[in-house]
């Protein structure tokens, strides 16, 4: 049987939500619908990508709570970190076979090796793996996890911190657009909000590709993130419709089987090309 449509109605958010649903209503509205309010349950596989980028991430906090005289050789330090936390993080059902394993393994291994090559790992974290939150002019708490705090300081020797988020996917977010990311405004109100000082820089290293991106927002920065945080969630929390937005991310969708909009094509979505020999 096909999905029946769903039609929201009296919507009710939650006041306390991660920068992902935010990143989730910008791209699809009605995906925001079926996990808040009609708390459809997720069709999700255990993903092996999911499972590596949680072991990398823990295997470089394990890395970063030793002494820094005990982390050298770095590259080894990190593969024996990984290996150390492997199988904390890998359910029975995420890999098919153990080649699969393997080479998911040896992946995280890569983006290790990469990470000591092309980063400073004597750092002594201010934090790692804190959970942050701040809450906005209208009552909305946005949370979440940041995967390291290091202590800095400005220009004038003020005392302040640098935001540090790894990545792991492939997917590279230029420096020039990290100010538009919910993840990173919230992350930057967030700490500021927890450490009582100013963010000097926000850095994503993409350890699949050893390089970072990186914002040094300015204090009128802070403020239009505060205002563009405080627009787009007024606009979800007072969106009586939800309106669907099909396209590509449909099949990456937990909430494709209920969606009768999955996959919807449009008629100016079919544009032949002008050099067919037919």
């Amino acid at each position: 049987m096909a999905p029946q449509p769903v039609v929201p109605s009296r919507p009710c958010l939650p006041r306390r939500i991660s920068p992902s649903a935010i990143s989730r209503y910008r791209q699809c509205p009605r995906a925001v619908y079926f996990q808040y309010v009609a708390r459809v349950p997720r069709r999700e596989r255990p993903s092996p990508q999911l499972m590596l980028g949680n072991a990398v991430h823990a295997a470089l906090d394990k890395f970063f709570g030793l002494r820094p005289e005990h982390r050298e050789p770095a590259g080894e330090m990190l593969h024996r970190c990984l290996r150390a936390v492997w199988k904390q993080h890998r359910q029975a059902d995420t890999f098919t076979t153990v080649e699969e394993e393997r080479h998911y393994g040896e992946q995280g291994l890569r983006q290790l090796s990469q990470f000591a090559e092309s980063f400073d790992t004597a750092a002594i974290p201010l934090a790692r793996e804190r959970w942050v939150s701040t809450r906005l002019s209208n009552g909305v708490e946005l949370f979440g996890k940041i995967d390291r705090v290091d202590a800095t300081a400005a220009m004038d020797g003020t005392p302040g911190i640098d935001v540090i988020d790894y990545k792991t996917g492939r997917f590279v977010i230029d420096s020039a657009d990290l100010h538009d990311e919910p993840a990173v405004q919230a992350y930057l109100l967030a700490a500021e909000d927890e450490y009582g000082c100013e963010v000097q820089r926000i850095r994503l290293i993409h350890l699949a590709e050893g390089i970072e991106s990186r914002w040094e927002p300015e204090r009128e920065d802070v403020d239009a993130v505060r205002e563009r945080l405080l627009s787009v969630t007024s606009t979800m929390y007072t969106d009586s419709e939800f309106e669907p937005r099909p396209g590509a991310h449909c099949a990456r969708c937990p909430f494709a089987h209920v969606c009768p909009d999955a996959g919807r094509v449009e008629l100016a979505d079919l544009k032949a090309a002008d050099d067919l020999p037919f």
